[in-house]
């Protein structure tokens, strides 16, 4: 049997679960602008990123120090991580409930990706 070492950062998030409800539904908007500099001739109303991916950028911005742009980019493949069901490059499983939440923002943010395409 292998043996998974996690830094503590790591080991702290594990116990996150508990916040999932609220970080998943909530909005905390970044910048000034809509995404994808909405609103536009073709989306007329100004939209934002899913409440879990603002959140999970919005802590990986203030946590790690990255710029917006990295931390959205983080936060979208962490959260089709989460989704799958895996955190931490597959050495951690995620809980059910994150593994839903993440299901449900990332549907959401493909909608809103697919009216910009």
């Amino acid at each position: 049997m292998s043996r998974v070492t996690l830094t503590a950062a790591e080991l702290a998030g594990l116990g996150k679960s508990a916040e999932t409800p609220v970080v998943s539904t909530v909005h905390h908007p970044l910048g000034t602008h809509g995404l994808w500099h909405t609103p536009s001739k073709k989306v007329p109303e100004m939209q934002q990123l899913p409440a879990y991916h603002q959140n999970t950028a919005r802590a990986l911005m203030r946590d790690e120090g990255m710029s917006e742009s990295q931390a959205i980019a983080t936060a979208i493949n962490a959260i089709r991580e989460w989704k799958a069901g895996r955190a931490f490059g597959g050495r951690v499983k995620v809980t059910p409930e994150v593994q839903a939440a993440a299901a449900r923002a990332d549907a959401e943010f493909e909608r809103l990706r697919a009216a910009h395409h």
